[in-house]
C-alpha cells in the first residue's frame, strides 16, 4: 500500500507514484547535475531530491507527469520532510494506480455513490427517460462522469465530486418533487438532475491536476452537456426509425434540454436561457444548494475557526460555527 505523503516518517523508505508538480534541473558546487523536485499527492506535498542525476533520467519526465518513484525520507534544515530520490521514472501504461491518491477526492465512499445513482435511476417509472439515460451512460460515459471533478475552484473540486454533487442534486430535487407532485414531472425533474453536469465529464481535464480542457474554456460544460444529451437523443430516433418505432417525444426532448441549458439560473450565471418551466425553477435551485452548502461542508472540515477568510465566489465571509457548538 502506497505510503501517503503525510505519513511520512524520516528514516523510512517509500516508494510509490506521485504527481511531479515542480521540476528544477540543478549543477552543485561540485559541478554535478541534480534533480530539484516537487512532488504530490492527495495528502500534501513534498520536497524531493535526486542527486548525481544521470541525463537519462532527467529527460525521461516534465513537470506535471505522474512518476513512480522510491525513496528514503529525510529532515531537511527546517524540519520538514524531504525524500531523497534513488529512482524515478515516468509511468507506464501497464501501470496500476488509484487518481483518487493522487489529486483531492470526494470524502464520500464512491462505491456507495454509484449504488445511490444506480437506485435513482431504478426509480424512474418513465419508460422513455430511461431509454435516453441508457443511451448516454455507456461504459466509457459512466466511468468519466463517476472520476469527474464538479468544478475546478468553487464547490465538489475533486475526484468523484460530479457523482457526488449529482447524487445530492438528485435527493434535493426529489424531496421538493413530494411536495408539489401535481405541478412537477418527476422523472422529468430527477432526469435533469441526473443530466444538468454531464458536460462536466469533457470540460475539465484531471490526469495530473484539475484544470479545464480546451473545450470546457471554449464551450463550457452547459453547451458540452446539452450537446451530449441532444447527440443521444438523435442516435436514439435514428435506432428507432430504423426499427419502424416510435421517435422521444419531442416534448419531453425539448423540456429536458431546457433543464440542462437554464439549471445555472441567470445568464450572468452562464445559462443561455432562464428556467421557464417549474422543473427547471426547481432545478436552478437545487443545484444552487448542493453546491454552497458544499462550500460550508468543506469550509467547516478544514478549519477550527468561527469565521472563515473571505470568500469570493459567495462575495462573504462565512459563520462556520454549529449551532449546538
Amino acid at each position: 500500500m502506497k505510503t501517503m505523503i503525510k505519513q511520512m516518517e524520516p528514516g523510512k523508505t517509500v516508494s510509490g507514484y506521485f504527481v511531479c508538480v515542480k521540476k528544477l534541473v540543478k549543477v552543485d558546487r561540485n559541478g554535478k547535475t541534480y534533480l530539484d523536485l516537487r512532488l504530490s499527492d492527495s495528502s500534501g506535498v513534498v520536497g524531493a531530491k535526486m542527486w548525481d542525476a544521470r541525463e537519462d533520467v532527467i529527460d525521461t519526465f516534465t513537470a506535471h507527469d505522474i512518476v513512480a518513484a522510491k525513496g528514503v525520507v529525510s529532515s531537511n534544515y527546517f524540519g520538514d520532510n524531504e525524500l531523497k530520490i534513488e529512482w524515478i521514472r515516468p509511468v507506464k501504461d501497464d501501470d496500476e494506480f488509484d487518481l483518487a491518491e493522487l489529486l483531492p477526492a470526494s470524502p464520500r465512499d464512491p462505491a456507495t455513490m454509484e449504488g445511490e445513482l444506480a437506485a435513482i435511476r431504478g426509480s424512474l417509472n418513465n419508460a422513455e427517460v430511461t431509454a435516453l439515460l441508457d443511451e448516454i451512460f455507456d461504459d466509457e460515459m459512466y466511468h468519466a462522469f463517476c472520476q469527474a471533478p464538479a468544478a475546478k475552484g468553487f464547490h465538489h473540486n475533486y475526484i468523484h465530486g460530479l457523482l457526488e454533487h449529482t447524487v445530492s442534486v438528485c435527493r434535493v430535487a426529489d424531496a421538493i418533487s413530494g411536495q408539489y407532485p401535481d405541478l412537477l414531472n418527476r422523472d422529468l425533474l430527477l432526469a435533469g438532475a441526473l443530466l444538468h453536469d454531464i458536460g462536466k465529464t469533457v470540460e475539465f481535464s484531471y490526469t495530473t491536476a484539475i484544470d479545464y480542457s480546451d473545450s470546457g474554456r471554449l464551450l463550457g460544460h452547459i453547451v458540452l452537456g446539452e450537446k451530449i444529451v441532444a447527440d443521444a437523443l438523435d442516435r436514439l430516433n435514428s435506432a428507432r426509425e430504423g426499427m419502424g418505432l416510435d421517435r422521444f417525444p419531442d416534448e419531453l426532448a425539448l423540456q429536458l434540454l431546457h433543464l440542462i441549458l437554464s439549471h445555472h439560473g441567470e445568464k450572468e450565471y452562464g445559462s443561455p436561457i432562464r428556467p421557464k418551466t417549474p422543473e427547471a425553477f426547481i432545478l436552478n435551485h437545487a443545484d444552487d444548494i448542493d453546491a454552497k452548502a458544499n462550500v460550508f461542508e468543506r469550509k467547516r472540515a478544514d478549519s477550527d475557526e468561527a469565521w472563515s477568510e473571505f470568500n469570493r465566489p459567495l462575495d462573504r465571509f462565512l459563520y462556520l460555527r454549529k449551532a449546538e457548538e
